[in-house]
């Protein structure tokens, strides 16, 4: 086990295309850390140069104390997996994991020591001597995390390992990953195009955009305080609503007016102190569809409520996905499963503006 660290670090290929910059990053000994972000936005290729596939352009990437910008892949200590699991189709189960380890000369019985040990951790003991044309999907993935786990590293790799398995097979791999990191306890950095894997794996969070880290936090931090509008936005399914508008007082109320003059909520009084130096000034008010609550009474609470047509109703049994029209504003809401409406019908909803979010307008950046 190992920490790793990364000071700066840059990846500029020829003709000056920035794929990453200026990312700076502690993960600790047998921390999962998660890098996470739209495709392009350079968590790969950060995860590579930390494998040593791809050469850092500018800072510096250590692991265990030992800067490693210089060392070739093999001598870094670590174990990597990849999304197309990589094995070798002549090979056996037991050949493909036991292979890494017959190339640095390890003694034969340890080696199948190591690969049985592995195999039985995975529960693909029976399959040992079965080539990789013969497995299942999550099959192939459990032998490549064997093949990964023999090499004892100091910090596993995983590049997006689940991408190409179907979903409840993806749910299912997660839940194993996980159980692998309690139980290994060695560090494990886990890259991932799919919020929700990263919410569910990560001790801490990685949000990249364009090459730049746009937050690291845990995931409840990251999903309760989101530091800009793309975090925001990104983080949470279905995603966080958002209306434009302005904050105005009135009377002693802080308000937020919709830019079109159709909305106008009220600033919760936990809000207010933060938000009063805004006043006059451009934002973005972002409201999660779990705090889009229907009204018992259908009597809209001036300050509080929005009156909403129904254009979509998507039950998912444990809940219902509501997709609403407010005066030309399209927003979402995610609500017990009991509630069923009609399209097109007409309906009171109250927000809970205790949980409100506001984000500068030209910045994009929280302001709360």
């Amino acid at each position: 086990m190992a920490q790793v660290g990364l000071k700066e670090v840059s990846k500029v290929y020829p003709g000056g295309i920035a794929a990453v910059r200026n990312v700076s990053l502690e993960v600790g000994d047998g921390e999962f850390v998660v890098l996470v972000g739209p495709s392009g936005c350079g968590k790969s290729t950060t995860l590579r140069m930390i494998a040593g596939l791809e050469e850092v352009t500018e800072g510096e990437i250590s692991i265990g104390g030992r800067v490693v910008n210089e060392v070739p892949p093999k001598d870094r200590d670590i174990a990597m997996v990849f999304q197309n699991y990589a094995l070798y189709p002549h090979m056996t189960v037991y050949n493909n994991m036991a292979f890494g380890l017959k190339l640095r000369r390890y003694p034969k019985a340890e080696i199948d020591q190591r690969v049985r040990e592995a195999a039985r951790v995975l529960e693909i003991e029976e399959l040992l001597n079965r080539k990789p044309k013969a497995l299942s999907g999550g099959e192939r993935q459990r032998v490549a995390l064997g093949r990964a786990i023999v090499r004892n590293p100091q910090v596993f790799l995983f590049d997006e390992p689940l991408s190409n398995l179907d979903a409840m097979l993806r749910v299912q791999m997660r839940a194993e990953i996980e159980k692998l990191h309690t139980r290994l306890g060695t560090t494990m950095i886990y890259v991932t195009h799919d919020q929700v894997e990263a919410m569910t794996m990560g001790d801490r969070i990685v949000v990249m955009l364009d090459g730049v880290v746009q937050q690291i936090s845990t995931p409840s931090e990251l999903y309760q305080k989101p530091v800009n509008r793309f975090v925001a936005g990104f983080i949470g399914s279905p995603p966080m609503n958002f209306l434009e508008g302005r904050l105005k007082s009135e009377q002693g109320t802080l308000r937020f007016t919709s830019d079109m003059g159709d909305v106008a909520l009220d600033v919760h009084d936990s809000h207010r102190a933060a938000l009063e130096a805004h006043a006059g000034q451009g934002v973005l008010m972002g409201i999660r569809p779990e705090d889009l609550l229907e009204n018992a009474t259908q009597t809209p609470v001036p300050g509080r409520s929005l009156t909403a047509t129904v254009e979509m109703v998507e039950p998912l049994g444990a809940e219902t996905y509501l997709y609403l029209s407010v005066d030309g504003h399209s927003i979402t809401g995610r609500v017990h499963a009991d509630v069923l409406p009609q399209v097109a019908s007409t309906h009171v909803i109250d927000l809970d503006l205790s949980k409100a979010h506001y984000f500068d307008a030209s910045t994009g950046e929280a302001i709360l």
